[in-house]
């Protein structure tokens, strides 16, 4: 008990010694925190007019500083007025960027129209050498099938596809004057100006149309041709047989008679004309009809005319006729067509003198 009695006092001491040390710290704490909420905080109230105003403080001291606004006369429309002067300045904007986008369609879309214009001039050019050189190939001296050449650029299906509507805006826009002087126009003014505007436009329909009707009327043309040239071909091919079998019977009856055919003053001068015109071709069959006209048949006709009364001669004069009329088609259908082939390239001409004064009364300047 006595060796464990130093050993408790000890104990009981350190014990003491910590509760002081606690208690020296805790009133501390007590104090700093009273005297933080025993603070009063300190308020300036200043008026601030042209200078800033400097004022001392506590850094302990918590400070408030209160601004007072000076009172003002009236009502401040700016705050009103600024907002919807935006809107409709936004507005305005929006509604100009638009006009400029399809002011600037438009003139695209119509220059796109005097490009094309500009084409048809080279088009029109070569079609004009090609259909030159078809009636230079169609001969009264040969028969001949010669092909034609067509432009498909001429016919002006291009401009199908282009916007007949923006065409009348850019002559407008081309050809209209300033907006300044429009301001002031009365209605007849109004009127006369656009009206101005869609004879242009007409005026450059019309001129493709004419471009697109000549082109169709080659083909019309030239398929007529070859219609009808066929059929007298085939009917003076025909005809031609007959007179072949015809001759032959005509010279056989003469032959019966002990006559010798080329010798002969009524069957000589056919067998001559036969022997040198016709027997050479018999093989091939490439008989030239205008050269058997000339050289073969209109002499016959005239040799059979001295034995007119001989009724051995009718058969072989009616199948002669029958062919020249044949080849009269022929010639017929050469002449139309070679005449329709000027007509064409006079219209042709004059869609070239025309095409410049188009074009500059699309573009025309503004007064």
């Amino acid at each position: 008990m006595k060796k464990q009695l130093p050993i408790v006092l000890f104990l009981l001491l350190s014990a003491i010694s910590s509760a002081e040390e606690n208690k020296a710290i805790n009133p501390n704490k007590t104090i700093s925190n009273t005297a933080a909420a025993d603070t009063k905080r300190d308020t300036i109230i200043a008026a601030i007019k042209t200078a800033p105003l400097l004022a001392t403080h506590d850094s302990k001291k918590t400070i408030e500083i209160i601004l007072l606004k000076e009172p003002t006369n009236g009502t401040d429309w700016a705050k009103y007025i600024l907002p919807i002067v935006t809107l409709f300045l936004g507005i305005a904007i929006n509604r100009l960027i638009d006009w400029i986008n399809k002011r600037s369609a438009t003139v695209r879309s119509g220059e796109r129209w005097v490009v094309e214009l500009r084409i048809t001039e080279v088009l029109i050019k070569q079609q004009m050498t090609d259909l030159i050189e078809f009636k230079d190939r169609l001969s009264l001296t040969e028969l001949s099938m010669p092909e034609i050449k067509a432009m498909t650029n001429v016919k002006g299906d291009v401009f199908k596809s282009l916007d007949k509507n923006e065409l009348t805006k850019f002559i407008e826009i081309k050809n209209s004057k300033p907006q300044y002087k429009r301001i002031f126009f009365t209605k007849a003014e109004k009127e006369k100006a656009y009206g101005d505007v869609i004879n242009i436009s007409n005026y450059t329909h019309g001129h493709i149309a004419i471009m697109e009707h000549q082109f169709n009327l080659i083909g019309e043309k030239f398929n007529s041709y070859t219609k009808s040239t066929s059929e007298y071909v085939h009917s003076f091919n025909q005809h031609l047989q007959e007179f072949l079998t015809e001759y032959g019977m005509y010279n056989l009856n003469y032959e019966k008679e002990g006559v010798n055919i080329f010798t002969d003053e009524r069957t000589g001068p056919l067998s001559v004309l036969y022997a040198s015109q016709i027997a050479p071709y018999m093989k091939t069959g490439r008989y030239n009809p205008f050269k058997l006209r000339d050289d073969f048949f209109v002499p016959a006709i005239t040799h059979l005319a001295h034995f007119r009364f001989e009724e051995s001669t009718l058969p072989l004069a009616k199948c002669i006729t029958t062919c020249l009329n044949d080849i009269a088609g022929i010639e017929i259908a050469v002449v139309h067509m070679t005449k329709n082939i000027n007509i064409i390239l006079e219209r042709y001409t004059e869609l070239l003198d025309s095409l410049p004064k188009l074009i500059t009364e699309i573009v025309g300047n503004k007064k």
